[in-house]
């Protein structure tokens, strides 16, 4: 049998080079047989090139990913290990730790995590049990799953909009973040549509149809109620077909303006010199002139396509009609009252003041409207000169 001499000097050197190997002999300096000269790398204090220094010398931290729910006590224990040296034999954190939980130096995380979401726990694993001796980092994927679900507070409004008006569907939520959101449409997913408001800067028809917003967390998937958004078809302005016509009006007078426009879904707005009186329809009716309601009247028509506006109209107000002192012409009694240029009046008469009134004559206003009588049959009885409308 071939036998191998190790001299002293040798073997010493060696041992100097790696003291990490226990070399097992039967006599000093020999060894009497291959098959007992064993090398075996011990866990001890010394340091070795290439064993538990650095990444290099891990092969892997067990368990590599955990979950947790926040606001739930939780407690797992962490191993890392390495072909040279074993099992490491404590640990501290560098990094990552969920707010509301530690890490011992036994390995085991414990605690209640106040905070949800990924987190990348950063381990490192100790040679000896007082954290010393050569060291390892690796990485633990930790994600903290949230207590609540998401749940809709506030369903979106179905809305009708003009093309290229702003459109905006909006869903109010609760539930443990992180939450994922998507619109769709149809249930077709609407492009970069991922909050909680979905806007369109200029919708168009095309854009009509039925919305609803997906939330998904890491305890489920719920869906908002349908909204319809409806962009109406393309509708063409207002066209004003007859002008208002401006009017002369005694203190008291009912009166009214009035407008006639063609086109759809028509509203109708009133101003009297630029400040809104009225939207009450194509026609503006007041039942008692007074001087404040003098000025210049103009109607605004509006639909979908559009706005016009009426011509401005003046509205002007004096005082109530009045009788001059009669005077005698001939063999007539001549009458004159304070008549409107341009409006028509009928003069009536009566027994008394409870009438009836019987009409004698329309007349046309200007300056001074004169009424001549006979003088025998006009006795005894009343007269008023009433404005037309």
């Amino acid at each position: 049998m071939k036998r191998i001499l190790i001299h002293s000097h040798i073997l010493a050197a060696f041992l100097q080079l790696a003291p990490l190997v226990r070399v097992a002999q039967t006599a000093p300096g020999v060894i009497a047989a291959p098959t007992l000269f064993i090398l075996r790398w011990v866990f001890g204090t010394a340091a070795v090139a290439g064993s538990m220094h650095g990444l290099s010398g891990a092969t892997g931290v067990v368990p590599a990913a955990v979950r947790a729910t926040n606001g739930v006590r939780t407690s797992v224990t962490f191993s890392i290990t390495s072909p040279s040296h074993g099992t490491a034999r404590s640990y501290s954190a560098l990094s990552g730790l969920p707010p509301g939980t530690t890490l011992s130096t036994r390995g085991t995380l414990t605690g209640t995590p106040t905070a949800s979401g990924p987190f990348t726990l950063r381990i490192r694993g100790w040679q000896t049990t007082s954290l010393g001796g050569n060291w390892s980092d690796l990485n633990v994927a930790l994600t903290v799953v949230g207590a609540n679900p998401p749940v809709v507070t506030s369903q979106p409004a179905s809305l009708t909009v003009a093309p290229g008006q702003p459109a905006s569907l909006t869903v109010a939520y609760s539930g443990d973040q992180p939450v994922a959101l998507r619109w769709f449409k149809e249930d077709l997913e609407v492009k970069n549509a991922t909050n909680a408001t979905l806007t369109l800067p200029s919708a168009q028809a095309a854009d009509s149809g039925r919305y609803r917003l997906r939330l998904i967390n890491d305890l489920g998937t719920v869906f908002s109620d349908w909204a319809t958004l409806t962009v109406q078809a393309t509708v063409a302005k207002p066209v004003i077909s007859v002008q208002p016509v401006g009017r002369r009006l005694h203190v008291g007078e009912a009166f009214a303006l009035q407008v006639s426009a063609s086109g759809t879904d028509l509203t109708y707005a009133w101003t009297r010199d630029g400040v809104v009186v009225g939207d009450s329809g194509s026609t503006l009716s007041l039942t008692n002139a007074t001087v404040s309601l003098a000025g210049v009247y103009r109607a605004r028509v509006t639909n979908p396509g559009g706005s016009v506006d009426s011509d401005a109209v003046s509205v002007s107000v004096v005082g109530p009609v009045l009788w001059d002192p009669p005077t005698q012409i001939s063999d007539s009694l001549r009458l004159t009252f304070n008549g409107l240029e341009g409006r028509r009046y009928a003069v009536e008469s009566a027994g008394n003041l409870s009438g009836p009134f019987t009409p004698l004559a329309e007349m046309m206003g200007q300056a001074g409207v004169t009424v001549l009588f006979d003088p025998i049959t006009s006795t005894n009885r009343l007269y008023r000169a009433r404005p037309l409308p």
